[in-house]
């Protein structure tokens, strides 16, 4: 803590609950710098019968546009959740239950993504000098300048090299040495806003990508308190990248075949080496 003014924070997300890393970093931030959170942001909860449908349907275009990877992803589901992505009460975290709470739909923006309505776009601008994003999907409009300090948020991946999902994937297909974790004041160009910190991590001696994931979570938890310390000091000013990288989506075909056959040949070599 310093004695510079408090960095009042607005919190976007989706639900109550969070991943655990996701509410650790929170916890860092509001302990370890002079940020407070004041004003959370809580996507509505659709009807059970509406978000039932709602689950299908995106669940049925995801299986036509990408199969094989919907495959991995319902393997994924039966087995237990890693620690860090576990889910908690963001009510653990501190001053988040007194804080003002903001309950809203998002509007589909023009293209892809959401933005807040203008109601609420209002009401942040009003209390935020930052907000921070693990909620609303992809958040494009006026919001994104609403705080003085704009709207953080995570990426898994150098955006200047990697932009898109899955986070670390492409470049574990890829041999890649070290993965990017990027927090980004968001712009309308998707991954392309402005850095604020960006830390490379070492991977060189990983065998999955679950393992990349892993290492990129616990250096992602400490990104928020150098965020703000950096957002807080007047000399510091976020870089706009030169170049970013190619958009990638999820993954397809070939690609999904390739990373079956090194992550599970790496995991056989792991249970080996291990007896």
């Amino acid at each position: 803590m310093t004695d510079r003014p408090t960095l009042t924070t607005t919190l976007l997300v989706n639900s109550a609950t969070l991943p655990r890393w996701q509410r650790d970093a929170l916890q860092r931030m509001v302990t370890e710098t002079d940020a407070e959170i004041t004003q959370v942001v809580l996507r509505d909860q659709v009807s059970r019968e509406d978000g039932v449908t709602d689950f299908l349907r995106d669940a049925r275009n995801r299986f036509s546009e990408y199969p094989l990877w919907s495959l991995v992803g319902i393997a994924r589901t039966v087995t237990p959740d890693p620690t860090h992505k576990r889910q908690v009460p963001i009510t653990t975290i501190s001053g988040v239950a007194s804080a003002e709470w903001i309950h809203c739909q998002p509007v589909p923006a023009d293209g892809l993504g959401n933005e807040l309505p203008q109601d609420v776009v209002d009401r942040v601008a009003a209390e935020a000098d930052v907000a921070v994003r693990f909620g609303f999907g992809i958040l494009k409009g006026a919001v994104l300048g609403a705080p003085t300090h704009g709207v953080l948020s995570y990426h898994f991946g150098d955006i200047r090299r990697y932009r898109g999902r899955p986070g670390g994937f492409w470049e574990f297909l890829a041999d890649e040495d070290h993965v990017g974790v990027t927090v980004q004041q968001l712009s309308e160009t998707l991954d392309g806003g402005r850095i604020v910190v960006l830390e490379h991590v070492d991977v060189a001696d990983t065998d999955t990508w679950q393992c990349i994931r892993k290492r990129c979570v616990e250096r992602a938890r400490g990104l928020l308190v150098e965020s703000v310390d950096r957002l807080t000091d007047p000399t510091f000013s976020p870089a706009e990248p030169a170049e970013t990288g190619k958009l990638q989506t999820l993954p397809q075909g070939g690609a999904v075949m390739a990373y079956l056959f090194k992550n599970n040949r790496n995991r056989v070599r792991q249970l080996v080496g291990a007896v």
